[in-house]
């Protein structure tokens, strides 16, 4: 366990070095301006955006004993059914919490989107032990790929986060267990898709768990809109942003008590006669 939330730290790119240290940087040469000395220098040079990855970063640091406790209480063989159901509530919430991480850093500095073509196949195979550890037993997971698509034009740090958020909503609409498919193949988009007149990779996660009411499914993804009753589904809509950066769309096919699909359509890359 303690080596896949070592491989979903570099999923979510939690540390974030690099804008950690741009953000140093820009802090540094603002607080050599003459109006950040005086009286008021000690709260004035300091960027609010600065301190916020610091307290992402210890934030992340102080999860790692929570990691290590919850390694070893998964492997202690007096534990009962009721106690390893603690801990695996316990593993989610880490993983949720790493996701929240990386949310934060990315609205204290966004990075640029960083498209470049990806096979599919490969991102999901390498994906695939992070996502199954954040589930429970009674959820099973199913990756399949359509043979001969096209490598997708994406950013694969940011496909494999929206493909994270997705997975952890998909199982919190399922309690009771169920299944998960995770699917890419090849399709056009929705005839509400105009501006897509091209076939698209169609990168799918797919539940049957509650499925959406009417209007949770027309507010889907949109802003500061939750599809969760207990206001944790915010991820929907981070997830159309970062598609939509990409050149790309979200649609989404529910139904009450019979599941929900999220469909992400993601630029191909095309070799010249095949379109």
């Amino acid at each position: 366990m303690a080596a896949q939330l070592a491989l979903l730290s570099a999923v979510l790119g939690v540390m974030a070095k690099g804008q950690e240290r741009s953000m140093l940087d820009f802090n540094a040469s603002h607080a050599s301006r003459p109006e950040f000395h005086g009286s008021d220098a000690p709260y004035l040079q300091i960027d609010p955006r600065v301190l916020l990855l610091a307290i992402v970063h210890d934030f992340n640091n102080l999860l790692s004993p929570v990691v290590n406790i919850l390694e070893e209480l998964q492997h202690r063989r007096d534990s009962t059914r009721r106690e390893l159901g603690k801990i695996d509530a316990a593993i989610y919430c880490t993983f949720r919490a790493k996701v929240l991480a990386r949310q934060l850093i990315d609205f204290a500095n966004p990075r640029p989107v960083m498209p470049q073509p990806t096979d599919m196949r490969q991102l999901l195979t390498q994906l695939e032990g992070v996502l199954a550890s954040a589930l429970p037993p009674d959820i099973q997971m199913i990756i399949e790929v359509a043979d001969r698509i096209p490598p997708a034009m994406i950013d694969q740090q940011l496909i494999e986060r929206a493909i994270l958020n997705l997975v952890l909503d998909a199982r919190d609409a399922m309690p009771a267990g169920g299944d998960i498919t995770i699917a890419a193949d090849l399709a056009f988009p929705p005839s509400t898709k105009k501006g897509f007149p091209e076939r698209m990779i169609r990168l799918s996660v797919c539940d049957n768990g509650m499925g959406m009411e009417d209007r949770t499914h027309k507010m889907g993804g949109q802003p500061n809109f939750s599809t969760t009753i207990n206001g944790t589904g915010l991820g929907l809509a981070s997830v159309r942003q970062i598609v939509e950066s990409l050149g790309g769309g979200l649609s989404i096919i529910t139904n009450p008590r019979h599941g929900t699909t999220i469909d992400l359509w993601l630029p191909a890359v095309w070799a010249s006669s095949n379109k």
